[in-house]
């Protein structure tokens, strides 16, 4: 059987497992974990049989109704399972489990983080960098401003600021400019 073939043959028992999460996820029913990792392990399966580049497309063409990322938590999941079942993560995991108070994401969240590269942390550091620029407000830049006046200058500064008739002048002379 070729690699594409055998990822194929794997279609119906991802799609079955999927389906099975979900009606038991919504049902509060204790299996949804068990049919996650099991959809997990086929599709961890089908990944190595395609390979990791193509089976983005591969998995939109035959499960375009499995998300990439449920598809990808039911890997995670897999990827951890002896975890959820020796209760090494936590005793009360297997207890919320029977009660099935324990969700797919709660399960994932659970599992350790995955080391991030070198790019994803250029990328975070680039969006928070972001972020900083964002919250500078005309506060800030007034603050800025503020910094190096002396005392007495600010006083005057504010005076003026909040002087009606400085107010007044100023708006005048910005409708001079219109």
């Amino acid at each position: 059987m070729t690699d594409l073939n055998k990822a194929l043959s794997l279609v119906p028992q991802i799609r079955e497992a999927h389906e099975e999460a979900e009606r038991c996820q919504r049902s509060s029913h204790t299996r949804a974990l068990e049919y996650a990792i099991k959809a997990g392990d086929a599709l961890t399966l089908a990944k190595e049989a395609v390979g990791h580049g193509a089976f983005g497309i591969w998995r939109q063409q035959n499960l375009p109704h499995i998300p990439q990322t449920t598809a990808s938590l039911y890997m995670r999941l897999a990827e951890h399972k002896e975890k959820f079942r020796d209760g090494q993560i936590s005793n009360t995991v297997a207890t919320l489990s029977a009660q099935g108070k324990l969700s797919l994401r709660a399960a994932a969240a659970l599992l350790p983080k995955r080391p991030q590269t070198a790019a994803q942390i250029a990328a975070a550091n680039a969006r928070t960098a972001a972020k900083a620029a964002e919250k500078k407000t005309n506060e800030g830049i007034a603050k800025e401003y503020l910094k190096p006046l002396a005392v007495d200058e600010l006083m005057i500064f504010l005076r003026q600021l909040f002087d009606v008739e400085y107010l007044s002048k100023l708006a005048q002379a910005a409708l001079r400019r219109v």
